[in-house]
C-alpha cells in the first residue's frame, strides 16, 4: 500500500508538471508573438507577421494540451476532489482556456496584419498614380471586407476569454498562478485596447493611403 501511494503520488506530480509545462510554453509562444507583432507594426516586415501567427498556433496548442491535462488526466480528477487542490486545478484549467483563447484572437488578428503589411509594402516609398491608387483602393476593399468577418471572430475570442476570466477568484491560489492571472488580466486589457483601435481596418487602411475609401 506504501509503495502503490508513493506511485500515485509521483504520478499526480508528474501530470501536474504537465499541465505546467504546457501552460508556460503556450506562455512564452504568446509572449512572443506579442512582441512580433509590435515589432512588425515599426516595420511592416511580413516575415516578423508571420512568425507570429506560427507562434500564437503554437500557443493555441499548448494552451488547449493543458487544458485538456487539467480535465482530463485521472490523478489531477482525483486530487481535484479536495477542495484547497481542486480550486488550483480549476484555476490552471481556466487559465488554459484563456490562453487558447487569446491565442485564438491573435491568429485572426495576424492573418489580417500580413494582407496589411503586405499591402503597405507594394505601394509604400513611392507615389502613387490614378493606375496604382486604383489598384490600392481595391486590394484594400477587399482586406476590409475580408476583414469584417475577422473582426467578428476577434471579438468572439475575447468575450470568451474575459467569461473564462470571471469564473475565477484569485484570493485562494497559490502564489505563481496569482502572478499568471496578473499577467493575463494585463494581457486582456492590452489586447481591448488593440482591438478597439484596429477594429475599423477601412479607417486604418483609408489612413494609410492617404485617400477615404468608399463605403
Amino acid at each position: 500500500m506504501v509503495i502503490a501511494g508513493l506511485a500515485a503520488a509521483g504520478y499526480t506530480t508528474y501530470a501536474g508538471n504537465r499541465v505546467y509545462q504546457s501552460l508556460e510554453s503556450g506562455r512564452r509562444q504568446l509572449v512572443a508573438a506579442q512582441a512580433s507583432m509590435k515589432a512588425a507594426a515599426h516595420s511592416a516586415d511580413p516575415r516578423l507577421l508571420a512568425a507570429a501567427a506560427a507562434q500564437l498556433q503554437h500557443a493555441e496548442r499548448d494552451f488547449d494540451d493543458a487544458n485538456r491535462r487539467s480535465r482530463d488526466e485521472p490523478a489531477l480528477r482525483l486530487v481535484g476532489g479536495v477542495p484547497a487542490a481542486g480550486r488550483q486545478i480549476d484555476a490552471s484549467a481556466h487559465l488554459a482556456a484563456i490562453g487558447a483563447d487569446m491565442s485564438r484572437a491573435g491568429e485572426g488578428a495576424a492573418a489580417v496584419a500580413i494582407q496589411v503589411a503586405a499591402l503597405k509594402q507594394k505601394y509604400a516609398g513611392r507615389p502613387l498614380g490614378a493606375d496604382d491608387l486604383e489598384a490600392a483602393l481595391e486590394e484594400a476593399q477587399a482586406i476590409a471586407r475580408n476583414y469584417s468577418a475577422s473582426t467578428r471572430a476577434i471579438g468572439e475570442q475575447l468575450h470568451a476569454a474575459h467569461a473564462e476570466r470571471e469564473r475565477v477568484t484569485t484570493t485562494d491560489l497559490i502564489g505563481p498562478l496569482r502572478d499568471a492571472y496578473d499577467q493575463v488580466d494585463r494581457a486582456l486589457v492590452e489586447a481591448d485596447t488593440a482591438f478597439l483601435r484596429y477594429q475599423d481596418v477601412r479607417q486604418v487602411l483609408a489612413d494609410f493611403l492617404g485617400v477615404r475609401l468608399p463605403a
